[in-house]
């Protein structure tokens, strides 16, 4: 197996989360060759406890698994598999912050939903949250809190001024997994935060293809596959685009022809690059290119045997 890659820097809007504090994220193109070249990104979130980008490089030189490697690897693999007409894998906007710009956009580019980030600043931004909400009747809202609440009462406050019937769920709002199993009512997303005992029958279970095999999402969802909410990685559209197809796998395996939005559509979140203009402005379903329109743009790349 010949492996070669080539680094890429996408710019960022905005900060993407709580505990991003850079203007843009690092990954790698990695092409790799096993009788027919498959392409595939590679990006990590050392902040979130990701190994980095050169470790997973060292590990593939050495044959050493991780599940990033894993992921990149299977992803080269599929690049060349067509994907599914059907089931349709919608998606909400992703905003990493509340401003009305924003959602203009959103609305305007035919979202239906949109999932905002909250973090420790939650309280000082909740009457913000309040107006922003009751100002977009036509959309629902979907809160990531990355685990900045301490209580099941700060989570009773947030809710408490807000129309539940605009709310989807809140995501990882405990950094406890303890508070999440023993939440009850409103619905949670569980994405980095999970407790050992999971229950989807009245919560969600955020699937990242970037980082989780088929086999353990299938695993975590149990009984609850039409609980799995897939979404990419705040990565390359290469990224974006595998994520799709391992949804679109899912889906179809379970025979669920309606699934819930996702989070597939974050192109917006960087500046544009040639494979953004290939996979167009964020909406709410992607539209893929065709391989051979992928490999167009990749075989202009500088490529570097891995190792050398």
């Amino acid at each position: 197996m010949n492996i070669d890659y080539c680094k890429y820097e996408l710019q960022q809007n905005s900060a993407l989360n709580r505990v991003d504090l850079s203007s843009a994220r690092e990954g790698v193109l990695l092409r790799i060759d096993q009788g027919q070249s498959g392409y595939a990104s590679l990006q990590t979130w050392p902040e979130l406890g990701d190994p980095t980008v050169e470790q997973c490089l060292a590990d593939l030189h050495t044959g050493t698994t991780n599940p990033i490697v894993d992921r990149a690897l299977h992803a080269a693999s599929l690049f060349h598999t067509s994907f599914l007409d059907t089931p349709q894998v919608q998606s909400h906007a992703t905003l990493p912050r509340l401003a009305g710009s924003d959602m203009l956009r959103a609305v305007d580019a035919d979202f239906s939903a949109v999932k905002v980030k909250r973090g420790k600043d939650w309280m000082r931004l909740r009457k913000k949250t309040e107006a922003f909400i009751k100002a977009y009747p036509c959309l629902r809202f979907r809160f990531d809190f990355n685990g900045a609440l301490k209580s099941h009462l700060e989570l009773h406050q947030f809710l408490s001024s807000i129309p539940a019937q605009q709310v989807d769920f809140i995501e990882d709002p405990f950094s406890d997994p303890e508070l999440a199993a023993t939440w009850e009512g409103f619905p949670i997303a569980y994405d980095r935060i999970i407790p050992e005992t999971l229950n989807l029958q009245n919560h969600y279970l955020i699937a990242k293809p970037a980082i989780q095999s088929l086999e353990q999402i299938q695993q975590l969802a149990g009984d609850h596959p039409d609980r799995v909410i897939f979404t990419s990685y705040m990565d390359h559209p290469l990224g974006q685009l595998y994520a799709l197809k391992v949804a679109q796998q899912f889906y179809h395996q379970h025979q669920i022809t309606a699934p819930p939005l996702g989070g597939l559509a974050t192109q917006d979140l960087f500046a544009p690059t040639p494979y953004h203009a290939l996979i167009g402005k964020a909406g709410p379903q992607l539209s893929p290119p065709t391989s051979a329109e992928l490999i167009t743009i990749l075989e202009q790349e500088v490529w570097t045997p891995l190792g050398s």
